[in-house]
């Protein structure tokens, strides 16, 4: 990579975060609204994690992946490889939607555990994305 293309990678990662958090935050405001409007306050877990994670964190992991494009000056920082962010970003983006509809699945089947599985998933993607940004901490 040399010139601006070695940030354009991240960038592009960043902007597909934005996206999907505004997404997010779309679908938690309706559902908001709808458990006002039905007065059924349910769906709390739901609501909140669309909001949140779908909301706050995912556009902080997009505000990470800018700030990271902004320091590639050609090469990004070692041991930050765009295989690695993209990886984050599916781990998030696979993680959060299985944790969800985990949430609304019918408990005593043991098929409502599968969120369990989908949250380890959405850990997976945090614990990684955080690993990335000390690494680019590093770069001196």
């Amino acid at each position: 990579m040399s010139g601006s293309s070695g940030g354009e990678v991240f960038r592009r990662i960043a902007r597909r975060y934005f996206r999907v958090a505004l997404f997010y935050l779309s679908l938690g405001l309706l559902l908001g609204a709808g458990m006002l409007w039905f007065g059924n306050d349910n769906f709390q877990f739901l609501h909140g994690h669309m909001l949140l994670v779908g909301t706050g964190l995912f556009a902080a992991y997009g505000a990470g992946y800018s700030w990271i494009a902004g320091r590639s000056d050609g090469d990004p920082p070692p041991g930050v490889t765009p295989a690695l962010a993209n990886l984050q970003f599916w781990l998030a983006n696979v993680g959060l939607p299985g944790m969800l509809a985990g949430s609304v699945l019918p408990v005593g089947l043991g098929i409502d555990r599968v969120g369990v599985f989908f949250g380890f998933l959405e850990v997976g993607g945090g614990i990684l994305f955080a690993v990335l940004v000390s690494r680019a901490l590093r770069k001196g």
